[in-house]
């Protein structure tokens, strides 16, 4: 193959990749609250506070209502499946925030009442946690084990 044709390939082939890419953004999108409904549960998304989100390689964006919700459906998921998405999950002492699931600390708490009750939520810091602790008598809670209690404990 000559040169000038390599190089016209080549060209196409990473302009082509630069495109695919840029279509899968990995963000996570905007909860419409009230509007959006859980894809898990069905439920109604009606507290950020607990919202969360499943983005898939391919760009689709799955919204939950509670972080048990998003646990649950990323369970069901394959593991090269589960190697591929990114988690987000919103930050309870500031909503608005989207926190990457896995830099976020997580926490349960009886007297937090989640959309799904098992009382999940998920925070920024350590003061952020120190903070919840204090306030509504919370315990932390690391990903394996919030796998094997959200598992063990949705119906």
């Amino acid at each position: 193959m000559r040169p000038r044709v390599r190089k016209l390939y080549s060209t196409v082939f990473l302009t082509a990749l630069i495109v695919i890419s840029a279509c899968t953004n990995q963000k996570p999108k905007p909860i419409d609250v009230g509007q959006d409904n859980c894809a898990y549960c069905k439920m109604g998304i009606t507290d950020p506070r607990f919202a969360s989100e499943l983005i898939t390689s391919k760009g689709k964006v799955y919204k939950f209502d509670a972080i048990e919700c998003l646990v649950a459906y990323y369970q069901e998921l394959g593991s090269s499946e589960q190697n591929n998405t990114k988690l987000w999950v919103h930050d309870f002492l500031q909503p608005e925030r989207w926190l990457s699931a896995k830099n976020a600390l997580f926490m349960r708490s009886s007297e937090i009442h989640s959309p799904m009750s098992l009382n999940l939520l998920a925070v920024a810091n350590d003061s952020e946690r120190v903070k919840v602790q204090q306030q509504f008598e919370a315990e932390s809670i690391n990903w394996k084990d919030l796998l094997d209690y959200v598992d063990k404990n949705m119906q």
